[in-house]
């Protein structure tokens, strides 16, 4: 009988690896189909028109990431707490959205010209209208993305992640290509929408009957999800609200007849010119959430298990949980940001118009380092609301967004359009999120007594500096060339944490037994040697 418990926690594990493979593949699928998305309409848009889209995507995506996020955790939640009762959960969920999804859609759309009029550009209210759909259909898709989720059925989640990402990228570059300008590419999204939420219908399956579970036990940790998860995508879109708003100000209030003359060369009014500004930093903002983008999958699938072990009060798996996540989170995320401030600019170059290289490569450093950090902030607020404590994560959050808008407020007004103001605001947003990071560790520390072993901290920063330095001592050239040197200092990065001795043979064998190829080696996998 003793070793019923150890198999069961061994076949959780397996099934917890299997899928972070499959998330992770899938995510990572979904990260090159935007991608093409973010690299490919520079290169069919001007700079102005695909910052426009990018002012809407902005304004869209918080709402969007709420929505989804909330809802795929809330469905999830309770799923994984009662798989039983999947269907009439997932029942509630679809009700829910019918007295808080959809009327949210209808107030965005109704909202429009509030948001224009924000922004200073009246332009915008016809295709954020178009985009309310998009936030409609979400809604209602997150509630069988959640069902999948908490049912663990995660290779249907993923297939969905890469089935969405294809018809996204299809709809948007097909209609921008077109012709159709912002309209195009905000309606190919809503159009995308629509299609997966149908076959999310078939691949997860619909309720049979409406069920007697009650959408308010949902509502409820929505609504008290909500709030942490709208601070959340805050701290990730204030930067571009405010270099908009800003940058607009900036050349209105602008008496340099150099800037007039610029203006009027180009044939742009202000805030078509601050569109400009947000495109380019629109273009480092893809790159330095890269390694976000790496460590989603790791969240979809913590939060069930944190969920799991603190309803079943196991602290010792609980601790478990948080060292080997946030440890594997920190050194891969930096792996991804090392290469790219390393040489920033030809990393920009590889798939950006030249112009949007030369602007944006010391912001890059900048951001991609501090969202290293918010890779941390994030995955500690997925484990903080998993295990029930979201007023905590709501005062991390809180406390991160407000630096982040005190940063940027106070140093993108004293900075120029180009290289300056994208660096500034770049250099706030990235900076904030590093502190917002080590508030989250506190956090953690406190209240489930787990975090980063401190050696790991230590050992990275070494391991950066050494991709760092061989970034700058080997400089090749040409597109093949470019990829050959982030080649080398991402290698340089992970042989510096072999010599270390953060990275073993028994990170490997953890790694190797998630995926279900062999059993673990002795010991916590997640510790630090």
């Amino acid at each position: 009988m003793s070793e019923t418990p150890a198999r069961s926690a061994s076949d959780e594990a397996t099934q917890a690896g299997r899928g972070v493979i499959y998330i992770g593949l899938a995510k990572l699928y979904f990260i090159l189909a935007g991608a093409i998305i973010e690299f490919r309409l520079p290169a069919m848009l001007a700079s102005s028109v695909f910052g426009a889209y990018a002012v809407v995507a902005s304004a869209v995506s918080p709402l969007n990431n709420v929505l989804v996020t909330g809802t795929i955790q809330a469905v999830s939640r309770f799923t994984a707490q009662t798989p039983g009762q999947a269907r009439a959960i997932q029942a509630a969920g679809l009700r829910m959205h019918l007295v808080l999804g959809l009327p949210l859609a209808i107030a965005f759309m109704a909202g429009a010209p509030l948001t224009a009029y924000l922004l200073h550009d009246t332009s915008k209210i016809g295709p954020l209208i178009l985009a309310g759909g998009i936030v409609a259909g979400y809604s209602f898709y997150s509630v069988f993305v959640g069902t999948a989720n908490g049912t663990r059925a995660f290779h249907k989640q993923a297939a969905l992640d890469v089935c969405f990402a294809t018809l996204r990228a299809l709809g948007i570059l097909g209609l921008a290509a077109a012709g159709f300008g912002v309209y195009g590419a905000v309606g190919g999204w809503v159009g995308a929408v629509v299609l997966i939420l149908g076959i999310a219908a078939l691949v997860v399956g619909v309720p049979r009957a409406a069920g007697a579970y009650s959408a308010r036990p949902l509502m409820s940790f929505f609504a008290n999800v909500a709030v942490y998860l709208v601070l959340l995508n805050l701290i990730m879109f204030a930067d571009v609200y405010l270099l908009k708003r800003l940058v607009t100000e900036w050349y209105l209030s602008s008496a340099d007849p150099a800037t007039s003359a610029a203006l009027a060369a180009s044939g742009l009014v202000p805030a078509q010119a601050a569109d400009a500004q947000v495109g380019y930093y629109r273009a480092v903002q893809n790159l330095a959430r890269l390694s976000y983008q790496a460590i989603i999958a790791g969240m979809f699938v913590i939060f069930p298990l944190v969920s799991r072990s603190t309803f079943d009060r196991d602290r010792a798996a609980t601790q478990r949980y948080v060292r080997t996540i946030m440890r594997y989170s920190l050194i891969f995320a930096t792996a991804i940001a090392v290469v790219m401030a390393a040489n920033p600019e030809p990393m920009l170059d590889l798939l950006y118009p030249l112009e949007y290289a030369q602007l944006g490569a010391s912001a890059l450093i900048a951001l991609a380092l501090g969202n290293v950090g918010f890779c941390l902030f994030a995955i500690a607020g997925t484990i903080l609301n998993g295990a029930g404590m979201t007023r905590q994560a709501i005062q991390a959050a809180a406390v991160t967004l407000v630096l982040s808008v005190a940063a940027n407020a106070l140093l993108i007004p004293r900075a120029e359009p180009g290289a300056s103001v994208l660096l500034s605001a770049a250099a706030a947003t990235g900076g904030a999120m590093v502190l917002g990071a080590l508030f989250g560790g506190v956090l953690l520390h406190k209240h489930l007594g787990a975090f980063i072993p401190w050696r790991t901290p230590a050992r990275v920063l070494v391991a950066v500096a050494v991709g760092l330095g061989v970034g700058r001592l080997v400089q090749l050239e040409g597109p093949l060339m470019t990829l050959v040197e982030a080649a080398l200092v991402g290698l340089s990065y992970l042989l510096a944490l072999v010599i270390t001795r953060e990275l073993s043979g028994r990170d490997v064998a953890a790694l190797t037994s998630l995926a279900g190829r062999r059993k673990p080696a002795a010991g916590d996998p997640g510790a630090s040697t």
